[in-house]
């Protein structure tokens, strides 16, 4: 009897039981992401573990890509973050990798990043494709007092939301760890299908009357996993790179644009932190006061700029949008929208 065989054998069938799984892509697109989308779609087809379908959601009204890579199938999909994205619910293999149209995947990606679900007995992970804990010191204090986004020592977690709704990210996350995570970017995740299922997050379409790019829906998406009770990680220097990793700048920022994200924030902020079965009078509380700092030290920041371009609109945005927000969540319209949080069966 070879002991050492014996144990090679072992574990060549463990692994190969590991990567004996199934999954399809979800891609989100309006369809002008050029190069950066032939990059994605090269990187997907030359993955060790092949996926079974690649469906590419193209907003309604769009032009097709003039490209085919390989196996991609476009289905015309009603224009929106939310519409788009939920459409992956079509996805029928075990496991579901959701992304945007301009993300590169190393060619093992998948294959490791199924292999963190299973030995860490999670529902989800997320490549860390915008790594804040590599922000300059600058960039960093800015992040800090116009949103209160903060850095934290090495606790073991990637990203924790606060009372205020805004996120802390780990500062000095060990090199390519893995870690629990209560947030990540919406760039790419990968799941369990039934789980992506089970948070229904086609009841969260109401996000899609806001203006693209106002609403950080992604956050919103992540939390309602972690509040339903499911694990998400996150995963460090893993080579899976956003192709256009473009945020919007000040000067690009309008009064709509600012208005429509003063919504977001609160709503964001009601709806993930302070609007949850589990709050209690104290947590409730906290959460307002946090949200009230979070509030006060923004419209700081945007009484600077309105000084500075000489135009009160940059603070009168930041402060109509939070109250139209509260208002929004106390009407009917706000009120037919599906728990976030299901009730137990």
């Amino acid at each position: 009897f070879n002991r050492t065989n014996s144990r090679g054998q072992i574990k060549r069938c463990f692994m190969n039981n590991k990567n004996n799984f199934q999954y399809s892509v979800a891609i989100r697109t309006v369809g002008k992401a050029g190069e950066k989308y032939i990059q994605e779609l090269e990187s997907l087809h030359a993955q060790t573990i092949k996926p079974s379908h690649i469906y590419v959601h193209l907003a309604h009204g769009f032009e097709r890509p003039n490209v085919q890579v390989g196996i991609e199938e476009y289905i015309d999909t009603p224009k929106g973050l939310v519409h788009q994205r939920a459409a992956a619910n079509m996805v029928e293999e075990e496991y579901v990798l959701i992304i945007d149209d301009d993300v590169y995947f190393p060619k093992d990606a998948v294959e490791k990043m199924h292999r963190a679900l299973v030995e860490y007995n999670a529902d989800g992970i997320a490549p860390d494709t915008f790594p804040s804990q590599d922000l300059s010191l600058i960039s960093k204090i800015g992040a800090y007092v116009s949103n209160t986004v903060r850095e934290r020592k090495n606790d073991g977690w990637a990203i924790r939301i606060q009372h205020s709704g805004a996120f802390s990210f780990n500062g000095k996350p060990e090199k390519g760890a893995i870690y629990p995570t209560e947030s990540a970017a919406g760039t790419a995740v990968f799941m369990k299908t039934s789980v992506w299922k089970a948070i229904h997050y086609e009841e969260e379409v109401w996000i899609d009357q806001f203006p693209a790019g106002t609403f950080g829906e992604d956050q919103l998406m992540y939390q309602k996993m972690i509040e339903n009770g499911y694990k998400l990680l996150m995963w460090y220097d893993s080579g899976v790179l956003h192709l256009d990793a473009n945020t919007n700048k000040a000067s690009q920022k309008t009064y709509d644009k600012i208005y429509y994200r003063a919504m977001a924030q609160y709503l964001t902020w009601y709806r993930c932190v302070y609007n949850l079965p589990r709050n209690t009078k104290v947590d409730k509380i906290k959460d307002c006061l946090a949200y009230g700092y979070r509030f006060v030290l923004s419209c700081s920041v945007r009484l600077v700029y309105s000084l500075l371009h000489c135009s009160p609109r940059f603070l009168t945005a930041h402060v109509k949008g939070n109250i139209d927000a509260r208002k929004f969540v106390h009407s009917e319209a706000y009120q037919k929208v599906p728990r976030f949080v299901f009730e137990k069966k």
